[in-house]
Parts: C-alpha cells; sequence; structure tokens
C-alpha cells in the first residue's frame, strides 16, 4: 500500500513538473530543455499507469537503472567552453545538464586556462543527481514502450481463435 502511494505521488509530481518544464521551455530554443522536460513527464505518466502497463518491476527498474547512469557517462561527451569577463575560461561537460566543471580568472585569456587546467575539474552534485534522475526516467519511459510494442507485437502474430 505504502509502495502504490509513493509510485502515484512520485508520478504525479514528476508528471506535474515535467509538463511546467515543458510550457517554459516554448520560450527558449534549447533542446535540452525540452528532452529533460519531456523524459520527466513521460516518466511520471509511466508511473501513474504502472497498473495498466503491466511490465516485469524488476526488468523495468534495472533498465532505468542502467540508463541513468549510461545516460549520465555518456553525457560527458558533451564540451562547452566560455569566456567572460575580464579573462575568465569555463568549461563544462555533461548533458542535458553541465555537473563537471572548472573554470578560471586571470589577467589573460592564456593564463585563466592554465589555472582552470591547473585547479582541476569540480563536480555539481545536484546537477549530477538531476542529470542521473532525467536519464533513469528516459530509460524507463523507452523500456516501457519497447515492452508494450513487443507485447502488441506478440499478440497480432498469434491467431483468432475459431468460436
Amino acid at each position: 500500500m505504502t509502495g502504490r502511494i509513493l509510485r502515484l505521488t512520485v508520478g504525479q509530481l514528476s508528471l506535474t513538473f515535467g509538463m511546467f518544464w515543458l510550457v517554459m521551455s516554448l520560450t527558449v530554443a534549447v533542446d535540452r530543455h525540452v528532452f529533460a522536460g519531456a523524459a520527466i513527464a513521460g516518466g511520471g505518466l509511466v508511473l501513474l499507469l504502472w497498473r495498466r502497463i503491466r511490465l516485469p518491476v524488476r526488468l523495468v527498474a534495472a533498465g532505468a537503472v542502467v540508463a541513468g547512469l549510461a545516460g549520465t557517462a555518456v553525457g560527458l561527451a558533451v564540451r562547452s567552453v566560455s569566456t567572460g569577463g575580464m579573462y575568465g575560461w569555463f568549461e563544462g561537460r555533461g548533458w542535458p545538464f553541465e555537473w563537471l566543471g572548472r573554470g578560471g580568472l586571470a589577467d589573460s585569456p592564456g593564463e585563466a586556462r592554465r589555472r582552470a587546467v591547473e585547479d582541476g575539474w569540480g563536480v555539481d552534485v545536484l546537477r549530477l543527481l538531476a542529470d542521473v534522475t532525467v536519464w533513469a526516467y528516459t530509460g524507463l519511459v523507452l523500456i516501457c514502450l519497447v515492452g508494450l510494442a513487443a507485447r502488441a507485437q506478440k499478440r497480432r502474430g498469434t491467431p483468432e481463435r475459431a468460436e
């Protein structure tokens, strides 16, 4: 009973937050905002409709965890570098959220970059958690879509009974 209430609460909050995020991202032409909002809204919808979906819980949960970790790791391939102010150099990695970063300030752009590289990488834990969550929701939605499509294909392939 407690698990069902928790699932419904997280599902409703996720659907509401994801839809709000999607509506707010209409004013900004940034693909990562649309992706994150759609993933969270879709994951919330899956959680709300879980009893109707009827897929193996362990398989879906394992797939969501793997997708969360794999998506976050692959997202590190996305790199952004910016300069600003009186010679600041900043580099970030991660998608849809930059959760790994380094930066430096100095009297010249080259010196700012050298300081940033020398100081090393820093982890933004909240953005990391958000990144893992978005990728886990994405995995949840994709696994459920594949499972439902496979079930529909299997039903389509079985011959109808003559009565």
